[in-house]
């Protein structure tokens, strides 16, 4: 049996190609996991609840996502510090990189969670959520926005776990909590609302138990294991001593790549605000064909963090060389992945949509197709994208991946304000790839300017 230390990965030496395999396939299975999570709770919601139950969460599908991905960046960007200095040998940096860490993330879970839980009601306002779905749309909010603190903590290990190439362990606390969600998603949209008499009652009290099924408790499960096994992520009081411009650099570190998520989000949040203003029959298309698009996506968050870790790793360890090796192999393998994507799209997408949302309505479900037909085949430049940003990221090039962020927010937000409020739901289909193809030209570029900077030092 492996022990925990036999997790830790050295990817400054070896081959690329196993040592990103590797590191990403639990990453992989893990995203997995998650979203046949996310397609169980749209399938329940759809054949138990109905079309007004997907709406309700498909109404807060964006905003959820952006702050759940600025949570999940800010964590890897602190994590990339520790990955530098594992990579330099430094276990005294490495202790003291996590202890920051954890400051860092808590301050931030406390922060977003005071803010947003103030201004949720606002926020649905805002984004046109229609008057049918805002009472369930709201309770579902509610419970997920009170669930930041244990989200932010679970992220933080995992990202501390990934940071030193352990990134089996989280898979394996997903994986039970997974199993448990979907029991917990059965009983509160099923039994449980037997409980009340009225239509939207019912529906609020569904989609509620649809967030309740979240993965808080694999924080307790994850800080316990770290605390057992890895006395290299162990820290005293003084490990914060004199470390005021050190945190200051792994907090704008950090930052850097949680506004890189959080800015593609703000232009989802304003896309999904235009898509709730053309009313529940799109909103539950776009909820539908988000979770198949989401699964499409996976090998990008997986390859991404793989890549930053793997570049920052071998920044530290002074083997230039071998990072683009590492951006080759990862897009070689995303590849692959896109070719099993596309099969799906054009054989079996109308079947899937339709068990998947329970809906007999052919709007709905041409619509949800549409969207993955004009998506599907514009997923290699958006790979580009998403595995050089992180690269970048990962030789503390901060600023090109914002800016590459700032585009696709631009791009949706053209899209969210003008174009889809004149041409309709076809618009929300091509906006994505419209901005994947602007950014990718734009992310080359960086590319082409750091090159020096990827070969080893003579």
């Amino acid at each position: 049996m492996a022990t925990a230390q036999s997790r830790v990965t050295d990817m400054t030496r070896g081959d690329p190609v196993r040592l990103l395999l590797n590191f990403s396939a639990p990453l992989f299975l893990s995203n997995l996991l998650q979203q046949f999570y996310n397609l169980a709770d749209t399938a329940l919601a759809g054949h138990i609840l109905g079309d007004a139950a997907l709406a309700e969460i498909g109404a807060t599908a964006a905003l959820y996502g952006l702050i759940m991905n600025f949570a999940f960046g800010m964590n890897n960007g602190l994590a990339l510090t520790v990955s530098r200095l594992f990579g330099a040998g430094d276990e005294k940096g490495v202790r003291r990189a996590t202890a920051w860490m954890l400051a860092l993330a808590g301050a931030t879970a406390a922060v977003l969670t005071v803010v947003f839980v103030g201004v949720r009601r606002p926020l649905l306002v805002l984004l046109q959520v229609p008057e049918s779905s805002i009472d369930g749309a709201l309770a579902y909010l509610t419970l997920i926005l009170l669930g930041i603190p244990l989200t932010m903590a679970y992220n933080m290990e995992a990202a501390l776990l990934r940071a030193i190439g352990n990134s089996l362990t989280p898979l394996y606390f997903l994986l039970f909590s997974t199993v448990l969600n979907i029991g917990l998603d059965i009983a509160f949209m099923g039994p449980l609302q037997l409980f009340h008499r009225h239509t939207a009652q019912r529906h609020a009290a569904g989609v509620t138990g649809a967030a309740a099924g979240q993965q808080r408790r694999n924080a307790v499960l994850c800080g316990w294991y770290i605390i057992r096994n890895y006395p290299a992520l162990h820290f005293t009081r003084n490990a914060f001593a004199n470390g005021k411009k050190f945190a200051a650099n792994m907090f704008w570190a950090g930052l850097s790549m949680g506004l890189m998520s959080a800015i593609y989000n703000i232009g989802s949040v304003v896309l999904q605000s235009s898509i709730n203003a053309l009313g529940s029959t799109y909103i539950a298309a776009q909820v539908a064909a988000r979770r198949f698009a989401e699964l499409f996506f996976i090998p990008g968050g997986a390859l991404g963090i793989a890549v930053a870790t793997y570049s920052s790793q071998n920044l530290g360890a002074g083997h230039r060389s071998r990072i683009m090796k590492g951006v080759t192999t990862a897009l070689g393998i995303y590849f692959v992945w896109w070719v099993f994507v596309m099969l799906f799209v054009f054989f079996l997408s109308d079947p899937a949509v339709r068990s998947i949302t329970g809906t007999n309505d052919e709007v709905i479900i041409s619509n949800a197709v549409l969207y993955l037909k004009i998506s599907a085949p514009v997923i290699p430049p958006m790979a580009v994208l998403v595995i050089v940003r992180n690269m970048l990221q990962g030789i503390q090039h901060t600023i090109e991946p914002l800016l590459a962020s700032g585009l696709e927010l631009i791009g949706k937000v053209i899209f969210g304000v003008w174009i889809v409020p004149a041409v309709g739901y076809t618009a929300v289909c091509f906006c994505e790839p419209v901005t994947w193809v602007i950014c990718f030209v734009f992310i080359l570029g960086a590319l082409y300017r750091c090159r020096g900077e990827l070969k080893d030092k003579e």
